[in-house]
């Protein structure tokens, strides 16, 4: 029961992945009864905190998100 209640309120992920040019990325799913598009946005900043994030992809109706993390060399 517990379990069931944490999973409609927590996204998924990130899951690590790897970039077409071979930088890390982090697909970020956020499905449930609670949760948003806004809160896929959220988690990304949580896992970049002040580097900040580049979208690589991203789909509303399915709440997910591909990100990949700001290098001093992106900024």
């Amino acid at each position: 029961m517990i379990a069931a209640s944490l999973a409609a309120v927590a996204c998924v992920g990130p899951r690590t992945t790897y970039l077409e040019n071979g930088t890390k990325g982090y697909l970020i799913t956020c499905r449930g009864y609670f949760n948003t598009f806004d809160s896929c946005l959220v988690r990304a900043g949580q896992i970049c905190k002040s580097q900040g994030y580049d979208t690589i992809r991203s789909d509303e109706y399915d709440r997910t998100v591909l990100i990949a993390c700001k290098t001093s060399a992106s900024r």
